[in-house]
């Protein structure tokens, strides 16, 4: 049981390190931004609070300052109040991983924590699930972490794409057997040995991630130990594959009717919101009093005012679900409608809202139609503008007049920075012709490292409609079987994905003569956005650096592909030091030249030449080439015989080497 002198401590996580709300998170921190009014991390102490945590630490990296002036002038931080919040910063955090081992390096946490993010929205009780969590300790030593999840059928709105996931469960013990994301993956894999150790087995695909845990103390140690382990699910993962030997577990705690869930992208805001609004948060909504903020009066149809300071004309219409702050007037003719306008806006007449999230101190002038958009602090929407579906307008901004923002237009006050650009570059000129006559406004623009998952969210939010059909899901998989047999690569999206990054980076390597230093902290990047494992890792960039030379044209002599080929290894030895590293590695490097030779065999002779430069670097060791060799018969008629064959020479020279050191050999060497 609890202890009455034990202090309940939680850690928030403050960053999520993406670029999700751009431009929005360019001006202010991601949870500092208003949710139906009040802060985002407001809902989450106010949850904290309610479940009798006492000690919070909230960890960032960017916007710390503002995060940290917030909380100072915050109730949490009044004498009275029974929870206290630490902001905990720096600008070395580069993932939720390096804030973890910091916590461990500053000896901050005593027992079990919550370990959660600043986006949670939840009404979970956690005092249970505590008591839960530590009598599972006292059975399994090795229990680490408790994960909560909430149950939600797939097509549930609040079910985030980005977390989709497959959980296998003993559903005696609640000990997590398997668990794999489902983001863009098309199947599950199961190790097969889970179903033939356990007599029963769940495998849960209606859960819901709260983004929320309960951790025992060891948890931050085990990061600390594993500085590859930069999420969650990184851990998670880890955790599992480790088990046998580590000895840790993994537990669930599944809530069947309490609300939870994380706004963790443009898609969740306006998910939560709804509920918010719809009151299937309570307490947690938009009458209850939140932090500081104002109290809202609750009318019908979920219509929510200010208790005072509100100008609405007698010829407007709020229709149903709206929330309006304090100091805002709306004038003659207006229609408001699954909207939330905020403080001291001004909305003129004959204007049209449409699921539009309007912050403070915003503008609109006559005649403008508004649909399902997002408008930031400050901004000012000129006479007769027709703002489309899945706009998100940035802190400042000014549009119009008499113009129409298209679909998807993502625009800011300032041009976009560009760390290249010298001092003497001429700025970026706002474009009057899209965007008005009397316009301040920029297009962002994602970076390079922004994948197009990013926009497809977009197009989910403002409600576009999934054009593809079954029969297209369909026309798509026969597409990626015929590339998968072209290629010989494996099928998920996720391997494919990283592949692509890996070739442009090498590619970019040897043409630009990039230092391999550099292209490692990529791959490592891309590694750990597409959650591949080492082996993974290891298998693609071996495949890729004998390969490249033939992804630079489409037919490539033999003796010009050896000839480049040559180049590409020379390049890119400290690449192949840094990753194959022991017996397990080098297999994995092997198994990637193989993968490259068995759909090229025109060039596999070649293979017996980057095994001898490798060998002759310390990278291949003679036990892992053999013991590869031997894998398949060379004398059959297989193809991974064939390819065997071609470097039979090079192996025999080896073998003899080693019982001859003296004896010659027929056998020519890469020079």
């Amino acid at each position: 049981d609890l202890k009455q002198e034990d202090v309940l401590q939680a850690v928030i996580t403050a960053d999520n390190f993406n670029d999700k709300f751009a431009p929005l998170t360019e001006e202010q921190p991601w949870v500092l931004l208003p949710v139906v009014n009040r802060p985002l991390i407001d809902y989450t102490l106010e949850y904290l609070n309610d479940a009798g945590i006492q000690e919070v630490f909230i960890f960032c990296c960017s916007h710390t300052e503002k995060i940290r002036e917030y909380i100072k002038n915050s109730k949490w931080s009044r004498t009275h109040s029974t929870m206290t919040a630490t902001v905990i910063s720096s600008e070395t955090y580069l993932s939720i991983g390096d804030m973890i081992r910091d916590l461990d390096c500053k000896g901050l946490i005593r027992s079990d924590f919550v370990l959660l993010d600043g986006g949670v929205v939840s009404t979970i009780p956690l005092r249970p699930i505590f008591e839960e969590h530590r009598k599972t300790v006292a059975k399994d030593k090795g229990a680490l972490m408790t994960l909560i999840y909430r149950k939600a059928a797939p097509d549930h709105k609040t079910r985030c794409k980005d977390d989709e996931c497959t959980v296998a469960i003993c559903p005696e013990s609640r000990k997590v057997l398997h668990h794999q994301r489902m983001s863009r993956a098309k199947k599950c894999d199961f190790p097969l040995e889970i179903f033939q150790q356990n007599a029963k087995v769940t495998v849960h695909h209606d859960l819901l991630n709260t983004h929320i845990a309960i951790c025992s103390p060891h948890v931050p140690p085990v990061f600390s130990d594993n500085f590859d382990y930069q999420t969650r699910e990184d851990f998670v993962k880890g955790i599992l594959e480790h088990e046998e030997i580590m000895g840790n577990s993994i537990y669930v705690h599944v809530s069947n009717s309490n609300y939870a869930a994380s706004i963790s992208n443009v898609i969740m805001y306006d998910s939560v919101s709804k509920d918010m609004i719809q009151r299937w948060t309570y307490p947690l909504v938009p009458d209850q009093v939140i932090g500081d903020e104002e109290l809202y009066v609750y009318n019908r149809h979920n219509v929510y005012r200010p208790a005072s300071g509100l100008q609405l004309s007698r010829s407007c219409t709020l229709k149903q679900n709206v929330v309006i702050g304090c100091g805002t007037k709306i004038g003659d003719g207006t229609v408001v409608k699954n909207s939330v306008i905020g403080r001291n806006c001004s909305i003129g007449s004959n204007v049209k809202l449409s699921d539009v999230y309007m912050w403070d101190n915003v503008t609109v002038s006559d005649d403008c139609d508004l649909s399902m958009c997002l408008l930031s602090n400050g901004v000012v929407v000129k006479q007769g503008v027709t703002v489309q579906r899945g706009c998100i307008l940035g802190t400042g901004v000014i549009v119009g007049p008499k113009v129409t923002l298209k679909e998807r237009t993502l625009l800011q006050s300032s041009p976009m920075q560009n760390d290249f650009e010298e001092a003497g570059d001429a700025a970026e000129e706002c474009d009057k012709a899209l965007f008005g006559d009397e316009s301040i406004a920029y297009k962002y623009v994602a970076d390079a490292g922004t994948d197009d998952e990013a926009e497809d969210q977009v197009y989910d939010i403002w409600g576009k409609e999934d054009s593809s059909s079954e029969e297209e899901d369909s026309q798509q998989e026969d597409s990626d079987d015929e590339v998968e047999a072209d290629c010989g690569f494996p099928p998920p999206d996720d391997i494919k994905l990283f592949y692509n990054e890996v070739v442009e980076s090498l590619q970019r390597g040897m043409e630009e003569k990039v230092k391999c230093d550099n292209l490692i902290l990529e791959i490592n990047s891309s590694r750990y956005a597409y959650n591949i494992t080492m082996k993974g890792v290891i298998t693609v960039v071996s495949r890729v650096v004998v390969e490249l030379p033939l992804l630079a044209a489409k037919e490539v002599s033999s003796a010009d592909y050896l000839q480049q080929l040559k180049k590409c290894v020379q390049h890119f030895i400290p690449l192949l030091k840094n990753y194959v590293k022991g017996l397990e590695a080098q297999r994995d490097c092997l198994s990637g030249f193989e993968e490259c030779m068995l759909h090229n065999l025109q060039h596999m002779s070649s293979l017996k030449n980057v095994l001898q430069w490798l060998y002759s670097k310390d990278i291949l060791s003679e036990d892992a080439i053999v013991e590869w060799y031997n894998s398949h018969d060379a004398a059959a008629s297989t193809e991974q015989g064939t390819v065997r064959k071609a470097v039979a020479e090079f192996v025999e020279w080896l073998q003899d080497a080693e019982e001859e050191p003296g004896r010659a050999s027929g056998f020519q060497p890469l020079r």
